[in-house]
């Protein structure tokens, strides 16, 4: 193993709009609406815009505290690396297996759809006939695929990375904005539903009905999350210590604002029972505009769901990769291609997992639905990685007197800190199951803890 090393990342290879680029995608708005909003519909109904906006200030608070550290401490690591430089090694190990597990159950459930979407295409431009279209074998064979140009891109380095994400980000974006205009050229004759003001705010709905707000917290958490990738590439990026953070606040408000029109329509112009627990309620949306073109929406989707599979693994590869630099994880996790300079080892072990699963999702019924389970938490270990960054801030902005508008940066980390807690708890108590999950799942952490432990001791012995 001599000839594999851990080496440096390429370093300035994103700029400005590369960052922008990457931190809008790997939110992946239509693939989030279409994934995502049929269940928080089914919970909240017209309500749903308001519970995102409820959570946009929790995120917001989020992305100003990332800003804030990128700052300080520029790393592939990013959350993990300012745990371990603020906090302590330990605490930043435990931080390193939160993330793990938080991105990694957050890729499979993508391949599946990216499948799914890929064959819904496929069918309605009469390229596959039915009984292609609804077999596993085929959701399972184009995943692969996915999965496969995802590990070659991601292979090839950042920046071939970037340039395909912003090809997908353009298709995505131009498609949304030209349904969005369609939906309001015929909006007279389409309006199903008047809009409301309540639609936006009512809290005298949450007060009324607040477990399904409670249900619906760890789904919104999978829509609202991605933008902190400008973070995890900061190594990669120009102007390390101005860029990321500021990137992903953009990525987060651009998106957020994509939500809402695009989510008001939606609910205007087409039955609120149709999208209520859809499988893709942006194609009944599109069905419900112009029937005729509709199929041009699941181009947006894949689209936006092949950028949120490569953008998560590119998430997930520099955190490993950070791990593995720092000796937490084995070297196999950072070892770098010579030419391309990225962490070519991990990639392959996620693809390899990612795949894995993916079959045994498909093909083996009896454990499908446990897997399902397994992989319906990663928002709440979403929502926990930005909780621990939040006590990471508290930690450093309660006493340290030489950061600038200390008071300002404290004040927001305590308010993302309850504010995530509260939407952890409320998404643990609806299932007993999810509660046996984080525990279960949560006690590895105490492996990489005493594993950097003992490379402490190793270290002051030496």
């Amino acid at each position: 193993m001599k000839d594999y090393k851990v080496l440096p990342l390429r370093e300035n290879v994103h700029r400005l709009k590369d960052l922008v680029s990457l931190s809008t995608s790997s939110v992946a708005p239509a693939f989030s609406i279409a994934a995502s909003y049929g269940v928080i519909a089914y919970y909240l109904g017209f309500y749903s815009i308001m519970a995102i906006m409820i959570v946009l200030p929790v995120y917001l608070s989020a992305s100003i505290i990332f800003r804030k550290f990128n700052r300080l401490y520029p790393n592939a690591g990013a959350s993990y690396h300012w745990g371990n430089k603020i906090v302590s090694k330990k605490y930043g190990s435990f931080q390193a297996w939160i993330i793990t597990l938080a991105y990694f159950f957050s890729i499979p459930p993508i391949v599946i759809p990216a499948g799914e979407y890929t064959a819904i295409l496929l069918y309605n431009l009469r390229i596959i006939n039915y009984s292609t279209f609804s077999s596993n074998h085929t959701v399972f064979i184009i995943g692969s695929i996915w999965i496969m140009i995802t590990l070659i891109a991601s292979v090839l380095g950042a920046k071939p990375t970037a340039r395909l994400t912003e090809i997908f980000l353009f298709i995505e974006l131009f498609i949304i904005i030209l349904f969005i205009f369609i939906a309001l050229y015929y909006m007279p004759n389409h309006v199903v539903n008047n809009i409301s003001f309540k639609w936006f705010i009512d809290f005298g709905n949450i007060i009324k009905s607040p477990y399904k707000y409670m249900l619906a917290f760890p789904v919104i958490a999978t829509i609202m999350d991605g933008w902190e990738i400008d973070s995890y590439a900061s190594e990669e990026s120009f102007n390390k210590k101005k860029w990321p953070g500021t990137t992903g606040i953009a990525g987060l408000i651009i998106v957020f604002i994509i939500y809402i029109i695009t989510l008001s329509l939606m609910e205007m112009e087409t039955p609120i029972n149709l999208l209520s627990n859809s499988v893709d309620p942006l194609a009944i949306w599109a069905e419900y505009i112009i029937p005729e073109y509709s199929f041009i929406m699941d181009i947006a989707v894949i689209a936006s769901t092949a950028s949120s599979l490569w953008l998560t693994t590119y998430i997930l590869s520099r955190a490993w990769y950070a791990m593995s630099r720092d000796k937490l994880f084995p070297d196999i996790f950072g070892y770098t291609h010579k030419k391309y300079e990225s962490p070519w080892s991990n990639l392959i072990i996620i693809a390899v997992a990612t795949e894995s699963i993916n079959a045994v999702m498909l093909f083996i019924p009896s454990i499908e639905n446990f897997f399902a389970e397994l992989l319906s938490i990663s928002g709440i270990f979403l929502m926990l990685e930005f909780a621990v960054d939040a006590f990471t801030g508290i930690y450093l902005y309660r006493g340290n007197k030489s950061v600038n508008y200390r008071h300002f940066y404290f004040f927001i980390s305590l308010f993302a800190f309850a504010g995530f807690i509260t939407m952890i708890l409320s998404g643990l108590i609806t299932d007993k199951l999810f509660i046996f999950l984080f525990i279960m799942l949560l006690m590895p952490s105490f492996l990489l803890i005493y594993r950097m432990s003992k490379n402490i001791k190793i270290k002051s012995l030496t």
